[in-house]
């Protein structure tokens, strides 16, 4: 009796251990498009929208704040380039005394030329640089570069910068004048 009682303990011991075995097959790649995460791109397509709010820097002249929302779209050819174009709204909230009526709100159609001063691969934030260059309509020319830092890596970034506005435009005596402005810039990136 001991000894099918060995013998059956010794088959039930096989027999769990060799139900532990198992083979695991993964199911084979379906043959579909490869799957592109944009996030880790260097090339690609990219929007940013920006708020500027600030105020003139001119000696001689009144004090014009001015706050201003753009958006921006273009091409990034990799994180230290990225070219694009844009537009939004501006206002210049105390613009009685030294502007036309007509140029209280102005809205900006610019180029864009932006990057990275170095590498955000593995760092969640780095300096950036950026300049709008074009017009304002019922005013002239506008020139915004920027200087900034950019939190969030490579994309998808959450921006501030310190940035100067120049722009010309005919005061209310009809007079061409240039004015410049110093501002704080906030933004995302995408």
């Amino acid at each position: 009796m001991k000894k099918l009682l060995c013998v059956l303990l010794s088959c039930v011991c096989v027999l769990t251990v060799n139900a532990q075995y198992r083979e695991v097959r993964m199911p084979k790649r379906p043959k579909t498009p490869t799957y592109n995460d944009y996030n880790t791109k260097d090339e690609g397509f990219w929007c940013a929208v920006e708020l500027d709010g600030g105020s003139s820097v001119m000696l001689d002249s009144p004090n014009v704040p001015y706050t201003s929302l753009t958006f921006t779209g273009g091409y990034r050819f990799s994180e230290y380039l990225r070219v694009g174009a844009g537009l939004g709204c501006r206002m210049n909230i105390n613009n009685a005394d030294y502007f036309k009526k007509s140029d209280k709100f102005n809205v900006p159609i610019y180029a864009n030329l932006r990057g990275n001063f170095i590498s955000a691969y593995h760092r969640d934030g780095v300096p950036f640089w950026s300049v709008n260059v074009g017009g304002l309509t019922s005013q002239g020319f506008y020139a915004n570069p920027t200087v900034g830092y950019s939190f969030g890596g490579l994309r998808n970034n959450f921006l501030i910068g310190l940035s100067y506005t120049i722009s010309s435009f005919t005061n209310r005596d009809n007079k061409d004048m240039a004015y410049s402005y110093f501002g704080i810039k906030l933004g995302y990136e995408f």
